[in-house]
C-alpha cells in the first residue's frame, strides 16, 4: 500500500470511532490539564490555537489569561494565516465552515507564534500527524515559528503515521493519558 493508500485508510478507520459528548469533554479537560503543564505552554505568551470541530479536543478552557492567543483564518490565496481575536465570540463561519477569525481582523507574523497546537486525524510517539488531507496545515507550519504540540485523543496515537517529504513533524504530541514526542 502506498502512502496516500494508508493515509487514506487511517483516515477512515478513525472516521469510525466517535467519542460521546461526554467522553470528549472528559478527555478534553485532561487534555488541557497536560497542555498547561508543558515548559513550552508556561513559556507561551502568543499561542496559536483553533477552534474545535465535533471529533477534535475542546480547547476553550485554554482561551484567556495573559497570553494572546491567534486562530487560524484562511484565505484562498494565501492558505491559512494567523490572526488575533479577543475572544471565541468573535470567531465567524469560514470557507470550510470552520470557525475563524473574520476577514477584517489583521494578521500576526508567523515569527510571533510561541506554541501551535496542531489538530490531526492521527499521530504517532515521533510526533508525525495525519491531518484530513488537504496539506494546508502542513505548508502552514513550515513557516510558523514556536513549539509545535499535536493535540488528539488517545485513541489517536497509532503505531506509524505513514509520512511524504511535506509533511512537519511536531514536537510533542498531548493526549489526555500523556505526552508523546
Amino acid at each position: 500500500m502506498n502512502p496516500a493508500e494508508a493515509k487514506a485508510a487511517i483516515r477512515a478507520k478513525m472516521a469510525e470511532f466517535r467519542l460521546s459528548p461526554d467522553e470528549r469533554d472528559t478527555a478534553s479537560a485532561l487534555l488541557c490539564a497536560r497542555i498547561r503543564k508543558l515548559e513550552s505552554w508556561s513559556n507561551a505568551h502568543t499561542v496559536l490555537s483553533f477552534a474545535s470541530l465535533p471529533d477534535e479536543p475542546c480547547l476553550d478552557e485554554l482561551i484567556g489569561g495573559k497570553r494572546q492567543f491567534l486562530f487560524p483564518r484562511f484565505h484562498v490565496d494565501r492558505g491559512y494565516e494567523a490572526v488575533a481575536v479577543a475572544g471565541l465570540g468573535q470567531l465567524v463561519p469560514g470557507k470550510f465552515g470552520i470557525l475563524e477569525p473574520p476577514m477584517e481582523a489583521p494578521e500576526c507574523s508567523p515569527e510571533k507564534v510561541d506554541l501551535v497546537l496542531v489538530p490531526g486525524i492521527a499521530f504517532d510517539e515521533t510526533g508525525n500527524r495525519l491531518g484530513r488531507g488537504r496539506g494546508f496545515y502542513d505548508q502552514w507550519l513550515v513557516v510558523l515559528a514556536g513549539t509545535k504540540v499535536g493535540v488528539g485523543f488517545d485513541h489517536q496515537l497509532i503505531e506509524n503515521v505513514p509520512t511524504a517529504p511535506h509533511d512537519v513533524r511536531l514536537d510533542v504530541v498531548v493526549l489526555p493519558s500523556g505526552t508523546a514526542g
